[in-house]
Formats: structure tokens, C-alpha cells, sequence
């Protein structure tokens, strides 16, 4: 299986335009490439943490109160049209950067060593969970164990979230993408069982919006 990270390099992925990166869609739900011949198709391994960084517009000024940005409301539209709904409902966590209000550096969670190690032992942690399965990551889990009455995720987390799906807030696929990465901070936290702190922990991480708050 092929693994890896693919990071639009700088803070320019909408410059890779639309087509190129609705291409991304399949193998990030899927794992897969497929390439279509007339008479054949090929189908190989594509599975890889996928990375995107942007500007909030084309002159790149455009973020807090955006006094400096000379883009126009269609300019900045055209921008980030690239990056359409379906491709950003594949991104397990989004994340908007502001400009530093001082030059002191922002305090650390730890040392890249210690990070490691919390990360090392989360991933042994999901290794074991999903033991006699055909994946080992939480990332990997199918829908179908993720919401079905073998979950490791409690019903009552996992429906906290049924208002946000009627809401229109999250999608079905994003859904499954919050639990997912709720497991994942449990499993951060040595916990085997997530709580409703880390649905909306990871509701917040996805979304960035006042209703991650699911308690």
C-alpha cells in the first residue's frame, strides 16, 4: 500500500487550478487511482495524506480586517473557486492562520521527540484496536463499523452530532471524518474511548465555527 504526504508546495494550491485538483477527490476517498484505457483499466495504490495551503485571495492581503488586499469580491471568488465544497469536505482538518500580533514565539506542545512518541504510541494504540482487520488506522476505518453497533465510539458521542447533520452544518462524509479524528484524539490522549469533549474538539478542528460546541 502507498503512503506518504502530498503538500501543495507555498500558499498557492488554488493556482493549481480546479481540474487538477478535483483529480485528488477519488484516491482521497478511495485509496486508489484508476486509470481508464479502451479495452483495459489499471488501478494502483494512491493512498497519502494530502496537505493544501492558500491565500485568502490572489494579492495574499486579504486576512484579518484586509485594509492592505486590492482584490476585487470577484477576484477573490475566482480564487478560491478551486477549491470546491467536495474537495474541502475531503479535509479532515482546516485551520486558518493569522499574523502574529507580537515577535515573541507562541509557547510549544513539546519537543518534536515528544510529539513522536505521543504519536508513535497512538498509532500502536489503533494498530491493536483494529487487529484482524484489513487497515490499522483510524483514518482507514469504513463507515459501516465507524457508525454500526461495533463502534469503539459511544451512541450517545456519536448522535451528539445528528443536529449538525439535519442542520445542514456537516455532511454524512463529514460526518464519519469528525469521528474519525475524535478516535484519534482519544487515542492522542491515551483514552480507547472518546467523549463528547473530543466530537466537538474534532467538529472544531474541521469546521472553525461557534456550533463545534456539542455537549
Amino acid at each position: 500500500m502507498t503512503t506518504g504526504v502530498c503538500f501543495l508546495s507555498g500558499d498557492e494550491a488554488p493556482e493549481f487550478g480546479s481540474a487538477r485538483l478535483q483529480l485528488l477527490r477519488q484516491p482521497l476517498e478511495s485509496g486508489s487511482i484508476a486509470i481508464h484505457r479502451s479495452h483495459s483499466v489499471a488501478t494502483y495504490p494512491a493512498r497519502f495524506q494530502l496537505i493544501l495551503a492558500a491565500n485568502p485571495c490572489p494579492c495574499g492581503y486579504g486576512y484579518d480586517k484586509g485594509t492592505r488586499c486590492t482584490c476585487t469580491p470577484l477576484q477573490k471568488r475566482r480564487y478560491l473557486e478551486a477549491l470546491s465544497g467536495p474537495l474541502l469536505d475531503r479535509m479532515d482538518i482546516r485551520s486558518v492562520v493569522t499574523t502574529p500580533s507580537t515577535s515573541k514565539p507562541e509557547p510549544g506542545v513539546g519537543t518534536s521527540a515528544e510529539i513522536a512518541a505521543r504519536v508513535a504510541a497512538a498509532r500502536a494504540r489503533q494498530a491493536e484496536r483494529w487487529q484482524g482487520e484489513a487497515f490499522s488506522l483510524n483514518a482507514h476505518v469504513p463507515a459501516n463499523i465507524l457508525r454500526g453497533p461495533a463502534s469503539p465510539i459511544p451512541a450517545d458521542v456519536r448522535t451528539s452530532l445528528d443536529k449538525h447533520l439535519a442542520r445542514g452544518q456537516i455532511t454524512l462524509r463529514g460526518l464519519d471524518r469528525i469521528l474519525r479524528l475524535a478516535l484519534t484524539l482519544a487515542d492522542l490522549r491515551g483514552d480507547a474511548t472518546p467523549a463528547h469533549d473530543d466530537v466537538a474538539a474534532a467538529l472544531l478542528l474541521r469546521t472553525g465555527d461557534d456550533y463545534a460546541c456539542v455537549a
